[in-house]
């Protein structure tokens, strides 16, 4: 096993980033999430505020939709199935890569060296980071996890078979509320080496 895909979903407030992060630090192999869209940026030629605007965002289907592969759907749609194609690329180009939302989980399914993570935590632990690193107050912070993860849960769910936060639907789920971030990247990487030593 030579190759290393990581997929990380996770709730808003849990710190998954951070945890891929650490991942991606942990095997010095890139990271793609706002990475993502800036290369995409730059090899599709969408700019990087459209990009960033229409980002893991449900289908609005109250807009026109704009011309796509001889069809019409909304930008959000084509948004989406651009990174999807881009991601499948970097997995059949044999690239390793921690992959942060988007779907990855069920795109790169087919992969036979994908480990896919999901990240949770519990309430208060959540609220209290969304708290300290937005600057919002208690009932804020909770506004915004409702709104933010619910539109996660929307864009997964329109794309993907295998529902957002279904612990069936991955291979590994770590509540960051119950251990540390480093505790939780070590069970992720435990994870992969075992794998990588049945392949060799």
């Amino acid at each position: 096993m030579k190759q290393i895909i990581i997929s990380v979903g996770r709730e808003f407030g849990s710190g998954g980033h951070i945890v891929a992060q650490k991942i991606a630090e942990h095997y010095d192999i890139p990271i793609f999430n706002k990475e993502l869209l800036e290369e995409m940026a730059r090899k599709e030629g969408y700019s990087e505020k459209a990009l960033e605007k229409y980002d893991e965002k449900p289908v609005n289907f109250g807009f026109m939709p704009l011309p796509y592969a001889g069809g019409n759907i909304p930008i959000e749609q084509e948004i989406a199935m651009k990174q999807f194609e881009f991601i499948k690329n970097k997995a059949d180009a044999e690239e390793s890569f921690v992959i942060v939302g988007r779907c990855a989980d069920e795109i790169l399914a087919y992969n036979p060296n994908l480990v896919s993570v999901f990240i949770t935590g519990d309430r208060e632990s959540k609220i209290a980071r969304v708290m300290d690193r937005e600057g919002l107050d208690r009932k804020q912070a909770i506004n915004k996890m409702k709104r933010m993860d619910k539109i996660r849960k929307t864009y997964h769910n329109f794309y993907c078979r295998n529902k957002w936060g279904d612990s069936r639907g991955y291979d590994i789920c770590i509540n960051t509320g119950k251990t540390d971030f480093d505790t939780a990247k070590n069970m992720v990487v435990e994870c992969v080496d075992k794998l990588k030593e049945r392949s060799e």
